[in-house]
């Protein structure tokens, strides 16, 4: 066992942030029942011990295993920990491409509201914005990556669209391969 591990709320801290990558504190102390303080004080060690590393996300800081994710899986964590956000990349991990239309659909925002999530995710560089004719476009820069994020985090998220993600994953993939086997092989030139 790691020397910052002896004391039990830490090794609690450990094994739900374990479970729960990109949590933040509030919610941390919320599930484990500690008051800010006590939780401030371990998760500062913990981060001093190397341990744990943290990362502000606009208005939060988020928590994770210093060793466990790349600096990119992060800021998809983060995103993903949010409702909206997380709706439209489950979306667009499913379906490849998605208009604002599509997206406005799906996450049963306003336009506002859907334009603003869209600029901080195409922003972040996760998603990125295309033109197919008159019409924006978006895609998700690494799209097996961050389903095997949602997949990562699925269990750690009580969202309808993550189940049903979690559930179709595995068919969606299974119909590529199928198709992609299908597809005709290149005929070398001479």
């Amino acid at each position: 066992m790691h020397s910052g591990l002896e004391l039990q709320s830490r090794r609690r801290i450990y094994e739900f942030l374990s479970a729960n990558p990109g949590v933040h504190l509030r919610r941390i102390g919320q599930t484990l029942g500690m008051s800010t303080g006590m939780l401030s004080y371990h998760l500062g060690v913990m981060e001093r011990q190397g341990l744990l590393k943290s990362e502000a996300a606009r208005h939060r800081r988020r928590y994770y295993l210093a060793q466990a994710f790349r600096p990119e899986q992060r800021l998809v964590l983060a995103l993903l920990r949010e409702r909206v956000p997380r709706t439209m990349m489950i979306d667009l991990a499913t379906h490849g491409e998605r208009t604002f239309a599509d997206l406005l659909r799906v996450t049963g925002v306003t336009k506002s509201t859907l334009s603003y999530h869209l600029a901080k995710v195409v922003a972040s560089g996760v998603v990125v914005r295309s033109r197919r004719d008159r019409e924006s476009v978006f895609t998700l820069r690494d799209g097996s990556g961050v389903a095997h994020l949602i997949l990562t985090l699925a269990p750690g998220i009580p969202d309808e669209a993550v189940g049903r993600f979690v559930l179709i994953w595995p068919r969606l993939q299974a119909l590529r391969d199928r198709q992609a086997a299908a597809l005709p092989l290149p005929v070398p030139s001479a």
